[in-house]
């Protein structure tokens, strides 16, 4: 009986030992485990922040181009900023007895630009003038205006679409009617027609 008594308690203090070294690895397993958390705040990082630099380029400056003359479709036409005379009378579709050597087709266009192209014939070969009157602009030799009660048969001639013919016409009609009392009396004579006379209007006056 004594031998199966220490027995037992053998077997009690090697389980005793054996619990308790199993306790001791938990512990250690459980303590190397256990690691801080961190605050999110810690863990997030600070981006610097980036301006957005926005580039705009504004719209080319539209203008309004008033075409006439030896044109296929004259009126008004809306064009940008940079364009010349060429682009607006390409889009007009200039006729085929047009005289385009006596139109500056490089100039650039201006707002309320009136531009005559006039017919094979109008212009003198030497003068190779480019029509056109800007609004508010009374200066320049481009823009000049004439007095149809005063002017001559030679100064008639330099109204656009005026010739020779037109010009004497006009002096007849002058000393006949005691002069014009107004602009619009140029569509008294033959030849002059609604279309021509806005043509001619810009250029004359009394």
């Amino acid at each position: 009986m004594e031998k199966i008594h220490e027995l037992l308690m053998t077997h009690k203090m090697k389980l005793g030992i054996c619990l308790i070294i199993l306790m001791a690895v938990l512990f250690i397993y459980l303590s190397s485990a256990k690691k801080p958390v961190e605050p999110l705040e810690s863990l997030a990082e600070e981006k610097p922040a980036v301006e957005k630099v926005v580039t705009t380029e504004g719209p080319d400056k539209e203008l309004i181009v008033d075409i006439k003359g030896a044109v296929k479709h004259p009126g008004v036409y809306p064009s940008r900023e940079n364009q010349r005379v060429n682009d607006v009378i390409v889009l007009a579709q200039p006729r085929e007895n047009a005289d385009l050597e006596a139109v500056n087709l490089s100039m650039l266009l201006t707002d309320q630009m009136v531009i005559y192209v006039p017919f094979k014939g109008e212009v003198k070969e030497e003068k190779f003038a480019m029509y056109h009157t800007e609004a508010g602009s009374g200066q320049g030799p481009e823009s000049k205006v004439i007095n149809i009660n005063k002017a001559t048969e030679t100064e008639l001639q330099e109204i656009p679409g005026i010739g020779p013919k037109k010009a004497a016409d006009i002096l007849l009609y002058r000393e006949q009617h005691g002069g014009f009392k107004s602009k619009e009396e140029m569509k008294e004579i033959k030849g002059i027609g609604d279309k021509t006379y806005m043509t001619l209007e810009p250029f004359i006056e009394l």
